[in-house]
């Protein structure tokens, strides 16, 4: 290829580059300027965030309590079981909102009501440290759902 193509190639390239983050500039600003738009955005970055620390903490605490289960301690049996079906809301919700799904609020409903479930059944143990840190979670996680939903 001689030195012209490539320098006119190049420059077509630089234009078209340009222009494309140009037109993303332009419409991030037109749908994300508004106070309106960026509350709601920090809104769904509370939820995302929460969610995924409470995805987190209720493996964990699954995890926790199928080996206190293992040592004997029943009670943990019904939590593990809570524990699991909320990480994966919370995981779904999570995922539904980082990709701005329609669907999120709908998740975020049903997030809400089971972080619920799992944060009671957590405080019903209230001298274990590890459940009443996944019950914390839980709650901060249903109050971002409410307000998401």
């Amino acid at each position: 290829m001689d030195r012209r193509r490539m320098l006119t190639t190049a420059g077509t390239a630089t234009a078209a580059a340009l222009a494309l983050a140009s037109i993303a500039a332009s419409q991030e600003k037109k749908n994300g300027s508004s106070p309106q738009a960026t509350a709601r955005n920090a809104m769904h970055q509370d939820c995302l965030d929460r969610c995924l620390h409470c995805e987190t903490m209720c493996n964990e605490t699954a995890h926790h309590c199928l080996t206190q289960a293992g040592n004997g301690m029943k009670e943990h049996v019904r939590a593990a079981e809570i524990a699991l079906t909320c990480e994966e809301i919370c995981s779904l919700s999570a995922r539904l909102i980082a990709r701005s799904c329609e669907m999120a609020n709908d998740t975020c409903q049903l997030c809400e009501k089971v972080c619920g479930a799992c944060a009671a059944e957590c405080e019903t143990m209230k001298s274990d440290k590890q459940m009443m840190a996944c019950a914390e979670a839980c709650r901060e996680c249903a109050a971002a759902c409410r307000r998401m939903a």
